[in-house]
C-alpha cells in the first residue's frame, strides 16, 4: 500500500535530510500529524453531537492547534522543533486532564506518560527523552501531593466521553505507540542491513587488496631480482666496452668512427648506471639518509666522469662553487640530479663552457648548472618551472629523454626547486634551490 501522500507536508525535510534514522523521525512525525487530525476530529463531532461543552472547546483548541502545527511542518518548519512543540502538547494535556477538569486521572492520562516518553526518546534522543520523561511525571506528583484521591481503579477515560471517546482516545495513543515502533525498527533493521552489506563488500575489498599486496610483493621481489641481473650482465660489459673503446679512441684519435663509437658507449655505460642508480633507490629505499657533503667535492667528482666527453665536445668544465659549501642532504640523489644536468649541458654545448656554481641567499642556496650551448626549448623551461611532475603532450618528451624526468622527480624527494632561465648570451641555466628554512635541509657556508 502507497501512503506516500502522508508524507506530503514533509517532502521538503526529507529532501534536505540524508541521515536514515532522521528520516524515520520525519515520517512518524507525518503520519502522527494525520492521526492527530483524523482521531481530534472524530472526537470534536462525537463531543459535539452529545453536547459535552467541556469537551467539545477543548478537543477543538487541540484541533486547532494540531492544523496550525500541520501547515507549519507543510510551510518547512523544521522538524525537531516541530516534535518538541508536539511533546508540549502532550505535556499540557496531562496538566489540564489534572488540573482543569473532574475526575482528570484516568487511563488516557496515564497513556500521554508513555507517549511523551517514547516521543521524546525516538525522536530526539537520550537526553531529552530522560527529561520530557521525568518532567511528565512531575504533574501526577504535585497531583498527589496536593491530596487528591487516587482510588484502586482508574476510569478508562474522561467524564461523559463515553465507550465511543474512551475507544477513540486508547486507538489513538495504542495506534501511535505502535506507528513509531514500526519505522524506528524498520529504518533500524534498515541500517543493519546496510552496514551488513557494506560489511561484506569491505571485507570482499580487503581481501582483493592482499591479493593485490601479494602480487605486488611477488613483482617486487622479480623486479629486484631483475635489478641485479641487469647491473651485473649488462653494466659490467657496458663498462668493459667504455673502456676499449677509449683506450682506442685515444691511440687512433684521427679514426672519427672509433671516436663516435667512444663517444656513444660513455654515453651508454653513463646512462645505463645512472638509471640503474636511480631505480635501485626506487625499490630499495626505505627512507632517505640526510648527511652533511661537500658541494665542491660532490661538482669535482662528476666533472670527473665527463671529462673525456667534454674535451670530445671541445668544453671546459667550470667548476664555480666555493670550497666550504656544506649541504645536509641525500649524497646518492643529489648526485644523480647534478650528474644529469652536467651530462644534458655537455651533449648540447660544443666549443662552450659548462660550469655548475652556488649562489647564497639569505634563505635559499643555490646550485646552478650552465651552459653556452644552443638553449632549452621554452616548452620544456615551462615544465621545468611548473609544478607537474610528468611532462603534457606539448612539450614533446622525447627531445629531452630520461635524464630531466629523474631530475624533476628526485628534485621533490630532496625538497629542492628547480627553475630554469635562460644563459647569456646563449645556452641555458638550470638552478636547483634549497630552502635554508627546511628542517631537511641544513645549509651552511
Amino acid at each position: 500500500m502507497n501512503l506516500s501522500f502522508l508524507e506530503w507536508p514533509v517532502r521538503k525535510q526529507l529532501t534536505e535530510e540524508t541521515d536514515t534514522l532522521h528520516r524515520a523521525r520525519i515520517k512518524v512525525l507525518s503520519y502522527a500529524l494525520h492521526l492527530r487530525l483524523f482521531t481530534t476530529g472524530l472526537l470534536f463531532v462525537f463531543y459535539l453531537s452529545q453536547e459535552n461543552p467541556i469537551q467539545t472547546i477543548r478537543t477543538g483548541i487541540l484541533m486547532g492547534v494540531a492544523i496550525l502545527l500541520y501547515l507549519a511542518v507543510s510551510m518547512g518548519f523544521d522538524w525537531r522543533k516541530a516534535i518538541h512543540i508536539a511533546v508540549l502538547i502532550f505535556m499540557a494535556i496531562i496538566w489540564t486532564n489534572l488540573f482543569a477538569s473532574d475526575n482528570g486521572l484516568h487511563l488516557v492520562t496515564l497513556q500521554y506518560v508513555a507517549i511523551i516518553s517514547t516521543c521524546a526518546f525516538y525522536g530526539l534522543g537520550n537526553w531529552w527523552g530522560l527529561f520530557y520523561s521525568a518532567a511528565s511525571l512531575i504533574p501526577f506528583l504535585i497531583y498527589i501531593g496536593l491530596g487528591n484521591h487516587i482510588g484502586i481503579l482508574l476510569p478508562w477515560g474522561p467524564e461523559g466521553a463515553g465507550n465511543f471517546g474512551v475507544g477513540i482516545l486508547l486507538f489513538h495513543n495504542f495506534f501511535f505507540l505502535i506507528l513509531i515502533n514500526y519505522y524506528f525498527f524498520n529504518s533500524f533493521y534498515e541500517t543493519i542491513q546496510k552496514l551488513d552489506s557494506r560489511t561484506v563488500e569491505l571485507t570482499e575489498s580487503l581481501r582483493s587488496l592482499e591479493d593485490s599486496r601479494k602480487t605486488q610483493e611477488e613483482e617486487l621481489s622479480h623486479q629486484k631480482h631483475l635489478l641485479a641481473s641487469i647491473s651485473h650482465d649488462i653494466k659490467s660489459p657496458l663498462r668493459f666496452l667504455m673502456t676499449t673503446t677509449s683506450r682506442l679512441a685515444r691511440n687512433y684519435p684521427d679514426l672519427p668512427t672509433v671516436r663516435a663509437i667512444s663517444q656513444s658507449s660513455y654515453r651508454l655505460y653513463n646512462f645505463m648506471k645512472n638509471l640503474l642508480e636511480y631505480t635501485e633507490f626506487r625499490y630499495k629505499n626505505n627512507g632517505l639518509n640526510f648527511v652533511y657533503l661537500d658541494v665542491n667535492d660532490l661538482v669535482e667528482q662528476k666533472f670527473s666522469i665527463f671529462a673525456s666527453e667534454a674535451e670530445s665536445n671541445s668544453n671546459a668544465l667550470v667548476n664555480g662553487v666555493e670550497p666550504g659549501v656544506i649541504l645536509k642532504n641525500n649524497p646518492q640523489l643529489v648526485g644523480i640530479i647534478l650528474h644529469n644536468l652536467i651530462d644534458n649541458a655537455n651533449k648540447v654545448t660544443h666549443d662552450g663552457t659548462v660550469d655548475v656554481r652556488s649562489v647564497d641567499f639569505r634563505n635559499e642556496l643555490h646550485l646552478v648548472v650552465s651552459d653556452s650551448g644552443q638553449g632549452m626549448d621554452q616548452r620544456i623551461m615551462d615544465w621545468i618551472n611548473g609544478p607537474s611532475k610528468m611532462p603534457g603532450p606539448e612539450h614533446n618528451a622525447q627531445s629531452f629523454g630520461m635524464g630531466l624526468l629523474i631530475v624533476k622527480e628526485l628534485s621533490l624527494l630532496v625538497r629542492a626547486k628547480l627553475h630554469a632561465e635562460p644563459n647569456f648570451p646563449s645556452g641555458t641555466s638550470v638552478h636547483i634551490i634549497f630552502s635554508k628554512n627546511n628542517l631537511s635541509s641544513d645549509l651552511s657556508t
